[in-house]
């Protein structure tokens, strides 16, 4: 069934690299107006980086995509030139051809989708044979992006090849790699510079790098275009603030938005459609390259000053309102209470950004399962969790400024009141929330993407990520010296933490306590005459024969040596202790007729059950049922002797169990 099954819309789930990137938000901009007039809506799936750098939080990031169910969408697009490193997208994509459902893919093209590309290689070509056909520079170097890429190696052949029909020497030094950014860039212009040999031209591989050639060829007492032309590539957003404006070819988004609504259009109306389509880029030619020097104004100059003023306020304003943020959250890592983090989140998400937004949390999130500091193990034997439960809770839905917290609702939904949520809104961006490396789960934000500042929410879930983390290390500190080592149970430190609000609900809710009081038998002679080692493994069995037993809600405690306790709230409490009580002797009966170990296991246990009240307070509930416990193993003592078991034959189904 599709989210829009009987509905008048349709629903396109567009999955993409840190939304925030300039490029992704012009297009979810562009997309979404078009989206809007043709009544569509937008689920968009977005990890928080682009896996540039391979790293160890690559997997969780990655789990976003899986919420991305394909055959709940009408179709599915996909950025794929956002995802940095090969693989992400094409996985994407093989789960969506399998299921079905029409899959577009933007720029970078992936086998069994429908790809729209764009003629970067003609496009290139054109600014190429600009500065080399028009200008005519005789000395002319070139800054490709990464090696063994396959835009940047593109754009090397085509130089090479225009340089060629000119009847240009191609010279290896005069070529360099910048990896598309700046940085790079800057050390290949300082060796370029430092040859001592004539520039005329440099042509850059993307614009960034072309700005960063003019900064420094301006550093260096040069002046472009008049000594050197500078050309670019991509037409990214920063260089309508550059002076020189740059020779270059850009990228219209709002072209390819309405190219892939008209597609999904015809595919929706059982049109035919093309297995791939083109899509030009807009050749500007610049001040950079001296075209259009003479007509530089003073009105164009102060509409660039009056531009990039309105951006350094802008900047500025951002700079003061993350900082803000930041301090916020780093109050809310404090907090030791779940609840007050999330009511002052609600105050935030309205103060930050506004708009609707959901926190879903994996149901395991905070058990005693999910480890993600197992202090008890070697770190080399970590095992992140790299999941989405099939139930999520949702401890902060904030809908029209209204904060609810306690929905539980399945992978599929997505989201509480799906419906009435796809009612409110036309767009949807989903974004992974992991801790360490390990995914505990996702946030949603519903908003409007014109005037909406991204980067406000790309900060807000990086620290609402924080403030997670922060918690769940806290509680992971508090469960090391709460917790026994060996068994993993509470400590003496941890019952006594534990059974103060335990009693306290238990009272709330007109319950009985029972404590069951186990002591191992014979622990001392298995350990005299096995080892310690051999000791340890019976403590551990009787702690795991104990979890068995009791049920979730129970709170077990290893007090120290052979000493555990049980305890447990109940209407019918007694009864209850009964059948605990039962399960442990017969799993440990169960344990022995096995001779897995050449030894027996047994435990001698009393309990006590009683109403918690100031009368009967925790000390005299282990006071009575240590004394029941002494009792039984008393009587037990008269009937029974250590007797060390026949060790099982080697190989034999009791031994590898």
């Amino acid at each position: 069934m599709k989210y829009s099954d009987g509905k008048p819309y349709k629903v396109i789930a567009v999955c993409m690299a840190k939304f925030n990137n300039s490029e992704e938000t012009e297009f979810i901009s562009d997309f979404h107006k078009v989206c809007v007039r043709n009544n569509f809506k937008m689920f968009i799936f977005s990890s928080l980086e682009d896996f540039y750098f391979e790293n160890v939080f690559d997997r969780a990031e990655e789990q976003i995509y899986s919420l991305m169910e394909p055959e709940k969408f009408d179709a599915v697009v996909i950025s794929s030139l956002s995802f940095k490193r090969d693989g992400i997208a094409e996985r994407i994509a093989e789960r969506v051809r399998k299921a079905g459902v029409p899959c577009i893919s933007l720029v970078r093209p992936i086998e069994g989708c429908i790809n729209i590309r764009f003629n970067f290689k003609d496009s290139f070509e054109e600014v190429v044979r600009h500065v080399v056909e028009v200008h005519k520079p005789k000395h002319i170097n070139f800054i490709a992006g990464l090696k063994n890429n396959i835009f940047s190696d593109q754009r090397l052949e085509v130089f090479k090849k225009v340089l060629r029909e000119n009847n240009i020497r191609v010279e290896g030094d005069r070529i360099d790699w910048g990896d598309f950014w700046e940085e790079p860039t800057d050390k290949v212009m300082e060796r370029f510079l430092a040859s001592g040999k004539p520039i005329d031209a440099i042509i850059c591989a993307n614009d960034f790098m072309a700005m960063e050639v003019c900064r420094k060829l301006k550093e260096a007492g040069l002046r472009v275009p008049e000594d050197v032309i500078v050309a670019g590539f991509d037409g990214v957003d920063l260089e309508k603030y550059h002076y020189p404006r740059l020779c270059t070819s850009y990228v219209d988004n709002a072209k390819m938005a309405e190219m892939v609504v008209t597609i999904l259009k015809n595919i929706f109306d059982g049109k035919e459609i093309e297995p791939e389509y083109m899509l030009g880029c807009t050749f500007r030619a610049g001040q950079s390259c001296g075209c259009h020097r003479k007509e530089v104004a003073l009105e164009e100059v102060d509409q660039i000053s009056q531009k990039l003023f309105h951006v350094a306020k802008h900047e500025k304003i951002m700079i003061s309102r993350v900082e803000e943020m930041y301090t916020k959250f780093y109050e809310l890592g404090h907090f030791e209470n779940l609840p007050m983090i999330w009511d002052w989140l609600v105050y935030y998400i309205n103060q930050f950004f506004g708009g609707d937004f959901w926190l879903a949390l994996n149901v395991d999130f905070l058990s005693p399962q999910m480890d993600l500091w197992p202090n008890l193990r070697p770190l080399g034997q970590m095992t992140p969790h790299h999941y989405y439960t099939d139930e999520l809770r949702i401890p902060v839905e904030c809908v029209n400024q209204q904060f609810t917290s306690g929905n539980v609702i399945t992978r599929e939904e997505l989201i509480p009141d799906f419906e009435e949520a796809m009612s409110r809104s036309t767009l949807f961006c989903l974004m992974p929330l992991y801790v360490q490396e390990s995914t505990v789960g996702y946030a949603v934000s519903a908003f409007d993407p014109e005037g909406f500042e991204f980067s406000m929410l790309y900060s807000f879930v990086i620290n609402l990520r924080n403030v997670i983390q922060m918690h769940k290390y806290r509680i992971d500190q508090m469960n090391l010296y709460s917790t026994d080592q060996l068994t993993r149970l509470f400590n003496r430190k941890g019952f006594y933490n534990h059974m103060g609000a335990y009693i306290a609900g238990a009272r709330s809710r007109g319950e009985e306590l029972c404590l069951i009081s186990v002591d191992m038998n014979w622990l001392k002679h298995t350990n005299d005459t096995f080892g310690h080692a051999e000791g340890d493994f019976a403590i551990s069995k009787v702690a795991q024969v104990l979890q068995s037993a009791a049920d979730k809600s129970s709170i077990l405690t290893r007090f120290g040596g052979d000493e555990f306790a049980v305890a447990f709230a109940a209407q019918n409490a007694a009864e209850k202790a009964e059948e605990v009580i039962a399960r442990i002797l017969r799993d440990l009966d169960a344990f022995n007729q096995s001779k897995v170990k050449p030894y027996p296991l047994s435990v001698s246990y009393g309990y006590v059950v009683h109403v918690p009240d100031d009368d009967y307070p925790l000390e005299r509930f282990i006071r009575e049922a240590d004394r029941a416990m002494y009792e039984n193993k008393a009587k037990y003592k008269e009937t029974h002797t250590w007797d060390p078991l026949p060790a099982a034959a080697p190989g034999s189904d009791a031994q590898e169990e």
